[in-house]
């Protein structure tokens, strides 16, 4: 099978976001390393959350474009999302000097939002659990649907203190990417009633 396609598949959103992430440390330098790193990954696993979720939506495209099936597709992405989300929360960590960063926020809802990565973290990690050890865990799809509550979670974490979702472009596709993060179930209900209509 030609390498190809699959590079130029998964190295296109990585190069637009990387761009992205490069243009906002450039205007706006971070002299300390760690907090760079912070930023940096934030985006990144941003972006790259996004694209595991969205690519069961559109298995065919999917491995038109990479020459790859769509779970393989999904697979780069989400490990990249975990490794990135990782990153970006041991280097909070670093940074702070307290292990508090990786604690929910109850006290406000205002509060949970705004600190919405510590609840979208082990979110994304339970579901990438439960999805790898599915066959002893029947009820696996249902745990994956908090992939969605956790993308809305960690949307609001960005653009409430990503210091680069300040502008309004930033915010606007930070928001336009997670309304089409929620289609997703709608599109793949859609498309197997299409397939079974006895599916209700």
């Amino acid at each position: 099978m030609d390498r190809s396609p699959a590079v130029s598949f998964f190295l296109a959103p990585l190069a637009f976001f990387s761009v992205i992430t490069a243009y906002h440390l450039w205007t706006i330098p971070s002299p300390d390393p760690v907090y760079a790193t912070i930023r940096a990954t934030g985006i990144l696993a941003y972006a790259s959350s996004f694209f595991a979720i969205v690519t069961p939506a559109f298995p065919k495209e999917s491995m038109k474009l990479s020459g790859k099936t769509f779970m393989q597709v999904h697979h780069v992405f989400a490990v990249s999302a975990l490794l990135l989300m990782v990153t970006h929360a041991v280097a909070t960590w670093v940074s702070f000097g307290t292990p508090t960063v990786f604690i929910p926020h109850f006290q406000s809802l205002r509060g949970f939002l705004l600190f919405g990565g510590r609840v979208a973290l082990p979110l994304f990690i339970l579901t990438a659990l439960t999805a790898r050890y599915s066959r002893k865990i029947p009820f696996w799809r249902k745990i994956h649907l908090l992939n969605y509550f956790a993308f809305i979670v960690a949307t609001s974490h960005a653009v409430m203190i990503g210091t680069d979702f300040d502008s309004i472009l930033m915010r606007a596709l930070a928001w336009s990417m997670a309304a089409a993060a929620m289609a997703v179930p709608v599109v793949r209900y859609l498309r197997r009633k299409r397939q079974d209509p006895s599916r209700g």
